[in-house]
């Protein structure tokens, strides 16, 4: 009785870790490296370097309070792109969140929810 207690315990304690779960993933299809994107939600910035064309980079964020996404790009020819999109909420839709964000070859940032 004992021992299926303790794997119950842990078996909830691995499904809670895997609720707080929230990634981002970043897809530069720009044309040219993304020298710098920057990434910020919930105060906390998310930078990813050197993405190359028809390449992506994905993180990990925490979700502690209600918040959009910002997005600042650099590309390595100059070009520099700003952008706010989606919500991300605290308390029960705090977790399981997944951003997509693509740099488009015209050169605007698409930001999505999923």
């Amino acid at each position: 009785m004992r021992r299926t207690f303790v794997t119950l315990v842990a078996c909830l304690a691995l499904a809670s870790c895997a609720k707080v779960s929230n990634e981002m993933v970043v897809t530069n299809n720009s044309g040219v490296t993304a020298q710098e994107v920057l990434v910020t939600v919930c105060g906390e910035s998310h930078r990813f370097s050197d993405i190359p064309d028809a390449g992506s980079k994905s993180g990990r964020f925490s979700v502690k309070h209600d918040s959009g996404f910002q997005v600042d790009v650099r590309l390595v020819d100059g070009t520099s792109m700003t952008t706010n999109f989606g919500y991300v909420t605290g308390g029960g839709g705090a977790y399981g969140n997944h951003a997509e964000i693509d740099i488009t070859k015209d050169r605007q940032i698409i930001g999505e929810q999923k």
